[in-house]
């Protein structure tokens, strides 16, 4: 007889998925069911639901599977085929991953009143944003995931290049930008001057667009010369598994995984305006602080990936365009625009982006 206290969910829906109603304890057993597994046990519910047309319910089962309820285009059998072929080069590589499971039929996703339901390896290994890790956990642990990104670049360089883009790609869009047919980066830039006109600053938002048009235009002529890797592109610490001794030990949630420019992949990664400072401390010493976390952790990943020249000449536009338009960096030019104590600081910092020299960024 099974023990009822098992028999629960732990956890509850968000909010932001309210217009769907969440699986029944038994349902999920059916479910995990059909997908060959024959299960009783604890199940924890993880909603990272974005609204009700992006619903995302996770149910965590004996720590053995996790059972994904979602409403996501973007996955379909095709789509998580070739995430377990990417999923299996990182197991390869030396990192644990999850894979995708199929039923008997050989079929990744159901259909479950509406929702596709899919089936995913659980690796019962803690995530770097639960363990409160100290200043220098955090610098070591992100050496390791750098070091990491680097390492899988140089191996699998222009290795079974997929069709689906990253979120860091520029020009050729990934799938989440297809409806609004632009990419992430010139998305962020246009609110950005958007904003800056509605406060009235035209000749700011005209050197900015000068300057952004020109880096754009000179990777445009060049991008699909550049080497191509593809990622799991979000390497965040939610992503991040760490092992006993607090050590990089795999990934997880590969949702946004695509192709991307190996170098523009770096630059995304590769520091940031310090933005934890909430009162002035001067534009220079802020961009200066920015330059300088590029330097050092761009170079970090250069000294195991062996760029050509033209990567190499391709690397300050691509960080430029993430110092100028990547999403962490615009909002907190947004966020400081509306902040008395900052905005002044904020409107000297665009200023010298937009006249900075590229040849500072090499």
């Amino acid at each position: 007889m099974n023990n009822p206290n098992q028999d629960i969910i732990v956890g509850n829906q968000s909010e932001k998925s309210q217009s769907v109603s969440a699986p029944r304890i038994d349902e999920l057993f059916s479910e995990l069911a059909k997908f060959g597994y024959e299960e009783r046990g604890f199940v924890k519910l993880i909603d990272t639901s974005h609204g009700d047309d992006d619903i995302r319910l996770n149910f965590i089962i004996s720590n053995k599977w996790v059972l994904r309820f979602c409403k996501a285009p973007e996955m379909t059998e095709e789509r998580l085929a070739d995430l377990n072929r990417l999923i299996d080069r990182y197991i390869e590589f030396g990192l644990k991953c999850p894979r995708f499971l199929a039923d008997a039929e050989g079929k990744y996703i159901h259909e479950w009143n509406g929702l596709a339901c899919y089936l995913q390896e659980y690796i019962d290994l803690p995530i770097a944003d639960e363990l409160n890790l100290d200043e220098e956990e955090q610098d070591r642990v992100w050496h390791e995931v750098l070091d990491s990104v680097a390492a899988f670049a140089e191996k699998y360089r222009d290795v079974d290049i997929s069709d689906t883009m990253g979120m860091y790609s520029l020009f050729d869009l990934s799938p989440f930008d297809v409806e609004i047919g632009i990419d992430e980066k010139q998305q962020n830039f246009d609110s950005l001057c958007k904003e800056l006109k509605d406060l009235g600053e035209h000749e700011l938002v005209e050197r900015l667009e000068t300057k952004h048009g020109q880096v754009r235009e000179n990777l445009k002529k060049i991008y699909r010369e550049l080497p191509q890797c593809v990622f799991q592109d979000d390497e965040n610490f939610s992503n991040v598994l760490l092992d006993n001794e607090r050590h990089l030990a795999g990934l997880i949630d590969f949702n946004l995984s695509g192709t991307e420019v190996i170098v523009n992949h770096f630059a995304n990664l590769g520091g940031g305006f310090k933005d934890d400072v909430e009162e002035p401390m001067g534009a220079e010493t802020r961009l200066q602080y920015a330059i300088d976390s590029y330097r050092k952790y761009q170079g970090r990943m250069l000294s195991i990936y062996n760029a050509n020249d033209l990567e190499k000449q391709a690397m300050p536009w691509y960080t430029w365009i993430a110092l100028v338009a990547g999403w962490p960096q615009v909002c907190f030019f947004l966020d400081g625009l509306k902040k008395p104590a900052l905005k002044d600081e904020i409107l000297e910092l665009l200023s010298l982006m937009a006249n900075y020299s590229l040849d500072r960024l090499e």
